[in-house]
């Protein structure tokens, strides 16, 4: 997950490639004695706005140079939507809107410019970026910390770790106890000292890790490095009094937030009820000329505080795909699903009918996605913590969803419930905003759906 601060940032870039790809547009383009940004002001401004947002829905800013053609394919997605929306949106200004040799002209160019910058970032970011060197303070007994590490912080090298001395090679190799925090630091060059739960913080330790900062290493809780930079909980780290004592889980103490979410949730679901009903009833029909059976597939779910109800969805697997009884994790290639299932299943539109649960109150637009309660009473005994995501109404969309993939297993369960956790401690209207447009990447851009 890139940081906030960087993403503006490269917001900014965009910006000024697509204001040049404009100043280009203008020379090639436009009749002449006709300048971009005097006489084409306002379509200008609404091009640079919306070129910007498809960047942001599509992840534009997400891959590096490891994956550049998943990057230019995003980009190019970007771009022909920008392309479409911008034109769109200037279309009432007679005298100011961009012909379609200079719309295409523009797209192309917006295309080429910021492709060629990401391309001498990615690689002037792996020449002269320098690794991350982390200390860690505290037994990473299961490796969990360095798995995380080496995921979310790709170019990191654990140096090693302080405390008490056992037989934890996965924490790399000891160097030295508690105390000896800052000499270890300096010894080894560490940039980064990452404190995990098991630290003996006392007063003595304090002031060494706080001499540590003012030396100018950073000193950072896992759990809160974990949900600044990743924006997920890790679950092999929390404890309950970390979770008491620290801000968010504001939903249930603030009736405006809840009265608030209440009332978007009912203006979203009957937009996009008002959307989809052409959408809708084409789908009802495929699905009853391909198989026999109900159009709308009933079934029950886990919602707020455990409560059940029913969930409404099209019908994307031949009737009776459970019919020995037992509930089963969707696969990758199931043969349960029809033709027209996989189809509406990869651009999640077997969602769409529930609106109704949205607008009948027993869910939410945004929140966790409602589990059957066969599962929930599986993964509430093997994960901990699972019982919190039912502590808010479940979504038809959610952080996890635009942040990992269609979850077909219990360690999916698990990382999807790190999200969850996320979004119900930091819930806000912002965020759900942001969800709501990474959604419209998803159903653009799918990914992992079964």
């Amino acid at each position: 997950m890139i940081p906030f601060p960087l993403l503006l940032l490269l917001l900014l870039v965009d910006a000024v490639c697509i204001a040049a790809a404009l100043l280009l547009t203008g020379v090639f383009a436009l009749p002449s004695g006709m300048a971009t940004w005097q006489d084409y002001t306002g379509a200008s401004g609404m091009t640079v706005i919306f070129y910007l947002l498809c960047f942001y829905i599509l992840d534009a800013y997400k891959a590096g140079l490891e994956d550049f053609k998943d990057t230019i394919g995003r980009m190019a997605s970007a771009c022909v939507l920008g392309c479409v929306a911008s034109s769109t949106a200037t279309y009432v200004m007679e005298y100011s809107r961009f012909s379609k040799t200079a719309l295409v002209l523009l797209a192309v160019l917006v295309l080429l410019i910021c492709l060629m910058w990401r391309y001498v970032y990615y690689r002037t970011a792996l020449r002269w970026s320098t690794p991350r060197r982390v200390l860690l303070l505290g037994e990473d007994k299961a490796g969990v910390v360095r798995e995380f590490l080496s995921e979310s912080l790709r170019r990191t090298v654990i140096v090693g770790y302080v405390g008490e001395q056992g037989s934890h090679a996965d924490a790399g190799p000891y160097l030295g106890t508690p105390f000896e925090t800052l000499r270890v630091a300096r010894e080894h060059d560490a940039s980064v000292i990452v404190v995990l739960p098991d630290a003996p913080l006392d007063d003595t330790l304090a002031k060494e890790l706080l001499n540590a900062k003012l030396a100018g290493i950073l000193v950072v809780d896992i759990r809160l490095l974990c949900e600044h930079v990743v924006q997920r909980l890790p679950l092999a780290q929390l404890s309950e009094e970390w979770l008491l004592l620290n801000e968010g889980f504001s939903l249930n103490t603030h009736g405006s937030l809840r009265r608030l979410k209440r009332v978007m949730d009912v203006a979203l679901a009957l937009v996009l009820l008002l959307l989809s009903c052409p959408l809708m009833l084409l789908i009802a029909l495929l699905i009853t000329l391909e198989s026999p059976g109900p159009i709308i597939y009933k079934q029950k779910r886990v919602g707020l505080n455990g409560t059940l109800f029913t969930l409404y969805k099209f019908r994307s697997m031949y009737e009776d795909a459970e019919a020995e009884g037992q509930a089963q994790w969707a696969r990758a290639g199931d043969s349960r699903v029809t033709r027209v299932g996989a189809c509406i299943r990869k651009v999640r539109f077997d969602e769409l009918p529930q609106v109704w649960n949205v607008l009948a109150g027993s869910m939410s637009f945004i929140g966790p996605r409602p589990e059957r309660p066969y599962f929930v009473h599986r993964l509430t005994e093997s994960i901990p913590f699972y019982s919190l995501r039912h502590s808010i109404k479940p979504g038809l969309t959610g952080w996890a969803q635009v942040c990992y993939p269609y979850g077909a297993s219990q360690e999916d369960a698990r990382r999807k419930l790190e999200y969850d956790l996320y979004y119900i401690k930091n819930m806000s209207v912002l965020l759900d905003i942001r969800i709501t447009l990474k959604t419209l990447g998803v159903v653009l851009f799918p990914r992992g759906a079964r």
